[in-house]
């Protein structure tokens, strides 16, 4: 099981200190508190922040349910906030523990063996009681408390839900019913369960119509509400409560998720005053119940709210509508990734062999977070599979076993981060679609389709609309790596991955396999007039010489930043082989990739530019050029050349044109990239 590092990275550690300064209480405040959406795509760590908040925030009341798997158990809204109740009301040795009379007697009415008439008769008590002076209340909680007191048919509900109530010394109840309840106390003690209550509330009211059922909801979510309220609102609460309730709800857009969050935010919108509740939900999407103009409005285009200022670690979401925040989850920066490495290079020890880099620290979270870009599952697996090999085994062979194309952690990561529902039509129409320079071009003609129905090209767009499914959160940020118009790095490369592994012998008149994904992509390239996607899907089919030749035809016919750029653009085109490691070593491979230039005569300026293409294209990113680098394709491999052995013949290939440039713009922005492979990347 991969280590999850919950709350370690700067990232968990900045929602940790935006949650504690909204938990934290001073007395005699009443601070309206928002509801906060955290929304990330799959594999973004969502369940494990929630994890660690709630053992973080564990001496203060705090509960922590998945609403997804409680729709798998039929649950509804109602048991949902039953067992969030039952987990705020426990016991914390710091912290005054909080009662539920309202609540509590309402649901014991409502989950006892009562005549329906009565059972809504009650609800409607409450509801009106909730709106009405506290003389009113207390008449109505005394009645129910009357029956709890008396009631046989549901013996579950009624001693499980003591613990909600006051404690029986207070005058809260008349004496003889606090008398009666306590006497059922002692006589069941232990006898009442959670989850049998939970059960017994879904019987009792679950085969109820749907109306009469919401309209129990709702009175609940408003009694619930009214005794968290009362409870900080009193002298003592207010002295002795010095931190608000923390919720933390996990999958929020599932379809339970969205009926209990909009119930809850129902709920505290018709309350008019503050209450004490600090909640903190997640999504892998943007959850149906906010689309509605009363919570938010629809989702914009684009862009997903929330941001990550660069000076320093915080998480900053943005108010959508009054109560309610909404912020994104961002993958993991490099330094966080070398904080992991640091722990798995110090686990194995001595063991096996240290990285042959110098710094092996900082070279293992360099290459990790190259491959992943930080997605937080990807780098939490791929930290785990390469503890799997021999101890003698090095370092750069583990990461290339680790992803070959059919290796079992391409497949388990593919399953990991496509989305749920996704096809195996889709699946494979993703593994097409990784090898475009972007999403658009898979879009713009039919040459991947072949004979694919309208159900699975319904599907595909849904995919490329949705930041969250592309696994990209912000396109709009500056600081984002790559574009919406192509899926998230980590995502891309183990797609192509997966095209990589697939059999080019397919039925007649369908594109299968790598070469002929990127000839068909090169062909129809070549047919619109788009010459530099030609030349990358040449060159990403192994042809150098065709690529090398757009190069050098365009020298001297743009500014050299563009020529710059365009080269930067070619040496992202994928590697069929490095992720399944090298046949042979790496001189040898680059030997081999430029032996046609020994056929014949050729100019020195083209042997110059194609040994200048094949040295990039294996070689690993160098560090960023703003100038030059930024060309929309976030695509990085560094294992053709883990060590950056190839810096120098770079640097060489780059002085060479830079001498017989013959001008001094060229020159300068030669030498400028130059020195850009002037060290090792991971330094």
């Amino acid at each position: 099981m991969p280590q999850e590092w919950a709350g370690e990275s700067g990232r968990d550690r900045a929602v940790e200190r935006y949650v504690q300064e909204l938990l934290v209480r001073r007395p005699g405040s009443r601070p309206e508190l928002p509801a906060t959406l955290l929304l990330g795509p799959r594999g973004s760590g969502k369940t494990t922040v929630l994890r660690h908040l709630a053992d973080w925030g564990r001496r203060a009341p705090v509960a922590r349910l998945d609403l997804a798997a409680l729709g798998q158990e039929g649950r509804k809204p109602i048991d949902v906030l039953a067992a969030l109740v039952f987990q705020l009301n426990e016991r914390k040795k710091d912290f005054a523990r909080l009662r539920f009379p309202a609540f509590g007697l309402l649901t014991i009415a409502v989950a006892a063996r009562m005549d329906a008439a009565d059972r809504d008769a009650a609800v409607r008590q409450m509801e009106e009681a909730l709106v009405g002076p506290p003389s009113s209340r207390t008449e109505v909680i005394n009645q129910l408390a009357m029956y709890a007191a008396t009631v046989l048919g549901a013996p579950t509900a009624v001693t499980a839900a003591l613990p909600l109530l006051p404690e029986w010394r207070r005058h809260w109840a008349r004496l003889r019913v606090r008398w009666r309840l306590a006497r059922i106390q002692r006589r069941s003690r232990g006898a009442g369960s959670v989850d049998g209550f939970l059960i017994d509330l879904n019987q009792r009211y679950g085969d109820r119509e749907e109306a009469e059922r919401q309209r129990a909801e709702a009175v609940l979510f408003d009694a619930f509400l009214d005794d968290l309220r009362r409870a900080y609102g009193s002298r003592g609460g207010d002295k002795r409560r010095t931190t608000q309730c923390l919720v933390l709800l996990d999958n929020v857009d599932s379809p339970l998720g969205n009926d209990f969050l909009r119930a809850l935010l129902d709920a505290r919108r018709k309350g008019g005053t503050p209450d004490p509740l600090l909640v903190l939900a997640t999504a892998g999407s943007y959850p149906a119940a906010l689309e509605s103009f009363a919570f938010g409005g629809p989702r914009r285009p684009g862009a997903l709210p929330g941001r990550w200022p660069a000076e320093e670690e915080g998480f900053v979401p943005e108010r959508v509508v009054k109560g309610l925040m909404v912020g994104r989850l961002r993958d993991l920066v490099r330094h966080e990734v070398e904080q992991q490495a640091e722990e798995v290079l110090r686990s194995v020890g001595r063991r096996a062999p240290a990285p042959a880099a110098d710094n092996g620290v900082q070279w293992l979270g360099w290459v990790v977070h190259e491959l992943t870009r930080g997605h937080p599952a990807g780098t939490a697996h791929l930290l785990a599979a390469l503890l799997e090999y021999p101890a003698q085994t090095p370092w750069e062979e583990r990461l290339r076993q680790a992803l070959q194309p059919s290796s079992a952690l391409v497949d388990a990561l593919l399953e990991r981060l496509l989305p749920i529902d996704a096809s195996g039509e889709l699946t494979q129409a993703l593994a097409h679609a990784a090898a475009a320079v972007d999403l658009a071009q898979t879009q713009a003609g039919r040459v991947l389709w072949g004979e694919s129905s309208a159900r699975v090209q319904e599907e595909f767009n849904d995919f490329c609309a949705d930041v969250l499914r592309t696994m990209h959160l912000d396109s709009a940020d500056e600081e984002a790596d790559g574009r919406t118009e192509t899926p998230h790095p980590l995502l891309r490369f183990l797609l192509l991955r997966r095209l990589a592994a697939t059999p080019e012998d397919g039925p007649p008149g369908t594109v299968r396999g790598w070469r002929p994904v990127h000839d068909a992509l090169r062909e129809r390239a070549a047919t619109t007039g788009e010459r530099g996607n030609a030349a990358y899907h040449a060159l990403a089919g192994g042809d150098l010489a065709a690529a090398a030749a757009h190069l050098d035809e365009i020298f001297d016919r743009v500014a050299p930043e563009e020529w710059c750029a365009e080269l930067c653009r070619l040496r992202r085109a994928p590697l069929a082989q490095a992720g399944g490691g090298l046949d042979q070593p790496l001189w040898e491979h680059y030997e081999r990739l430029v032996e046609h230039l020994n056929d014949g005569v050729v100019d020195q300026r083209l042997r110059t530019v194609t040994r200048l293409l094949a040295a990039v294209w294996i070689g690993p990113e160098p560090p960023d050029d703003p100038r030059t680098d930024r060309v929309g394709d976030p695509y990085r491999d560094p294992l053709g050349d883990p060590g950056a052995e190839l810096y120098g013949e770079i640097q060489a290939r780059f002085h060479t044109l830079a001498v017989h440039a013959d001008s001094v713009p060229w020159t300068s922005a030669l030498l400028r990239k130059a020195k850009q492979y002037g060290k090792e990347p991971w330094l």
